[in-house]
């Protein structure tokens, strides 16, 4: 994982919390983000963002290769 990718639209690991969040906003300085908490098998925002999270409490969300296809198996039988 990464901090140095975090961007408007990326997906990330907030230090401290639970889940994973996409991130909303950053700041014209680049210290502080807007997320919000994201389904990623749904690919889905839920609830509402928690605003100005410092940038450097959050780490760039990569799946790895049994998770993608764990996810991928999840969606294929789960009806909405």
């Amino acid at each position: 994982m990464s901090k140095a990718q975090i961007k408007a639209g990326g997906l990330v690991v907030p230090d401290g919390m639970v889940g994973v969040y996409r991130v909303v906003a950053v700041s014209p300085d680049g210290q502080t983000a807007d997320i919000e908490k994201f389904d990623v098998s749904r690919q889905k925002s839920l609830g509402d963002p928690v605003r100005s999270l410092a940038v450097n409490k959050l780490t760039a969300y990569t799946e790895d290769t049994n998770q993608t296809a764990a996810r991928i198996v999840r969606e294929a039988i789960t009806e909405d």
